[in-house]
């Protein structure tokens, strides 16, 4: 027979597994520069129409740069359309084709409008995680957890045994910065576990983040992150705005959040 205190044990099992679970995490980056908006500089501007040689191209004419902005962000809105209704039922739901959501990205990162993204206030609010293709080992532990919950036997009235609910990440402008947060539940325990981290620009597009510490609220326990017990890694901002946030790890594979009012958390 299984006693209160076995199953309040499984379920704190779920904060050694998802401590780092959904932050920001993968192998550092050695460097990079912040890429500013290219500017076609015209070599021929003092030269008459006229003795331009045909096979140079004039610059277009203001009133086209205009047109050409507008169609730009027009793109841009359709792309994040379409990448938020792609990955819409987030990481508990089906998982989105990988080829399609890359090439969305693809568009939509070109068109990113905030220029110092790792700097900028817009990534303080709370985001949900809805997209993850990173390799940290939070991200793999939780990713196990989801396969497990979905494995398991039900219980005799058809309910789940084990239920993963999506995760947040509540970012701030004290440190630490970052808070990640998913709730678990085993039978009738629930809890839920977070991680705290320092995040710290390095540059206008990487962040540095260091864990600080997992918690979890059911037994109220804290695991601090101390050396030689560290992690730390960088990520690179690739597209911010009011509503979505998108980070690459050291090789590129994408980390997609949306964010959400603090009562839909």
């Amino acid at each position: 027979e299984t006693t209160p205190q076995t199953m309040q044990a499984l379920a704190v099992l779920p904060l050694l597994a998802v401590a780092s679970a959904y932050s920001l995490c993968a192998p550092r980056v050695t460097s990079l520069r912040a890429v500013e908006p290219h500017r076609c500089v015209s070599l021929m501007q003092d030269t008459p129409a006229d003795d331009v040689p045909g096979d140079v191209e004039l610059p277009p004419a203001e009133g086209v740069v205009g047109e050409s902005v507008e169609m730009d962000a027009d793109e841009g809105m359709i792309a994040k359309e379409a990448l938020k209704a792609e990955v819409a039922q987030g990481l508990t739901g089906p998982k989105p084709d990988r080829a399609v959501v890359g090439e969305i990205l693809l568009a939509l990162e070109a068109r990113n409008p905030t220029l110092s993204p790792a700097t900028s206030s817009l990534l303080n609010g709370k985001w949900k995680m809805v997209y993850a293709s990173g390799a940290s080992p939070g991200l793999k532990a939780l990713q196990l957890l989801l396969k497990a919950a979905n494995i398991a036997p039900k219980s005799p009235s058809g309910a789940d045994l084990i239920d993963i609910e999506d995760a947040y990440i509540t970012i701030s402008g004290e440190q630490p910065r970052s808070e990640a947060a998913v709730r678990t539940r085993v039978l009738s325990f629930e809890n839920t576990v977070k991680l705290s981290s320092r995040l710290e620009a390095e540059s206008a597009v990487r962040l540095v983040e260091t864990y600080d510490a997992a918690l979890s609220e059911l037994g109220n326990l804290r695991l601090p992150f101390q050396s030689p017990v560290q992690y730390k890694r960088s990520v690179l901002v690739s597209y911010l705005d009011d509503e979505v946030l998108v980070i690459r790890d050291a090789l590129g594979r994408p980390d997609v959040l949306t964010r959400v009012e603090e009562a839909l958390a």
